[in-house]
């Protein structure tokens, strides 16, 4: 048992190494970082090759293809229904799934010790397949990103805005990938090098992307938690507002039921209201969750906030009047 845990953590070690270095790395030099015979790393390379392709990068370097290694993970049943109402809210969200998210919900599908789940799941992923699938070229695309920010290659996209009339050109360095909470689609946070800042890409708006030649060095500084701490969605880099908002009696207790900011504070009233804040960037994106409410909330602050509610609120009720 011994022996075999012995070698069991070896070739970890190796597909580690391999996967750890971009420029290849030899077999001697595996061999001092391992602590064993060469040869010995010789047969390591011929059992990891039985189900993980090598690319020689030079004469007698080797490295493993991000994009085609295949991770053993082991799972509780709790943790693979975690994943499971994870992939589940992905698919409901999204319009325009590429192929490897309806493959990963079969996968764990099969994995599911709850029969009833492993069935939906599995319905799920052919529904999405079906119904809601990526083009091929959209599926072209997710490729080209993922290899990039696997390999950190920098990328030429090209994006289209909202409501633009032609296509941006960057080219970027990708670093994170953030699911839109309060709406459909997924975003790409990149140093756009074009701009000389960190931009905001949505998947489905690239038209298009190539990988250049450039590399870059990936950035160690930038936590996704810490960037967005102040967005409602995906909007960041600005200083963040305070919102204040007066909730009708009757809805006060479902506004509560759901935390959907971490900075959000509430308070319920004598008569019943709930005044209710939150400090965000981009006071834009709260905008479509305000006029859900209807009547049943006002804006207090800020007052530009306060007056472009008011005034959506008079043009809907104009629909209405004749």
């Amino acid at each position: 048992m011994g022996h075999a845990r012995n070698k069991r953590e070896r070739l970890e070690q190796v597909e580690h190494l391999l996967l750890a270095t971009y420029d290849g790395i030899s077999v001697s030099e595996l061999a001092k970082r391992i602590g064993c015979d060469p040869s010995t790393i010789h047969r390591y390379l011929t059992e990891l090759e039985l189900d993980f392709p090598l690319i020689e990068v030079s004469r007698g370097k080797y490295r493993l293809d991000p994009a085609q290694y295949l991770a053993n993970v082991r799972l509780s049943s709790g943790e693979a229904l975690s994943i499971y109402l994870a992939l589940r809210r992905y698919a409901r969200q999204t319009t325009k799934a590429p192929i490897f998210v309806a493959t990963a919900m079969q996968k764990i599908a099969q994995v599911l010790r709850h029969p009833n789940l492993s069935q939906q799941l599995g319905q799920s992923s052919l529904a999405l397949q079906a119904e809601r699938s990526a083009s091929p070229e959209q599926t072209d695309i997710w490729k080209v990103i993922l290899q990039g920010w696997l390999e950190n290659i920098v990328i030429r996209i090209q994006y289209m805005k909202s409501k633009a009339d032609e296509a941006d050109e960057h080219e970027i360095e990708p670093y994170l990938f953030e699911p839109a909470v309060l709406s459909h689609g997924t975003y790409l946070i990149a140093w756009s090098r074009s701009r000389g800042a960190l931009r905001t890409f949505k998947m489905d708006r690239i038209q298009r992307a190539v990988l250049t030649t450039m590399r870059f060095e990936p950035r160690t500084d930038l936590d996704v938690n810490d960037l967005l701490r102040h967005a409602w969605g995906i909007w960041y880099g600005e200083e963040p507002v305070k919102v204040e908002l007066l909730f009708a009696p009757e809805v006060a207790h479902r506004v509560q039921e759901t935390l959907r900011h971490p900075s959000e504070q509430s308070t319920l009233l004598e008569d019943g209201s709930l005044y209710w804040t939150v400090e965000i960037v981009g006071v834009q994106e709260l905008v479509a969750w305000i006029r859900g409410w209807g009547p049943a909330v006002r804006v207090l602050a800020p007052e530009s906030l306060r007056r472009q509610i008011a005034a959506d609120m008079r043009a809907a009720a104009a629909l209405y009047e004749e």
